[in-house]
């Protein structure tokens, strides 16, 4: 992670989730997120444009897509949250989050 304030942002937003630095890291880990448009397969690309629009985000900053990304895994996906809370390393919670990723995440 980079000391830019975009990180402490991803850190905060994930860490308010109740996720621990590991959880979290694990999960910043695994996505494609960045200033911009994240490289995510359409239809995830549209809930995020859908969910930041009602939410008042921006989603082409990396605290939206974190903000969707948290919401997601509290609410839509609530049985893949509740893997990655169980998660003790990093790994673990690569591990966890894995079916949402390919959910999200292009595969170029």
């Amino acid at each position: 992670m980079s000391s830019s304030g975009e990180s402490v942002g991803r850190e905060m937003t994930l860490l308010d989730g109740d996720w621990t630095p590991q959880q979290a890291q694990g999960l910043l880990d695994s996505l494609k997120i960045n200033c911009g448009v994240p490289d995510w397969k359409p239809e995830a690309l549209k809930r995020l444009c859908d969910w930041c629009s009602s939410h008042q985000e921006d989603a082409t900053t990396v605290e939206g897509q974190l903000e969707f990304i948290a919401y997601e895994l509290l609410h839509s996906f609530k049985a893949l949250g509740i893997l990655l809370k169980r998660a003790e390393t990093v790994e673990e919670a690569k591990q966890a989050v894995q079916p949402y990723v390919r959910r999200l995440v292009s595969e170029r």
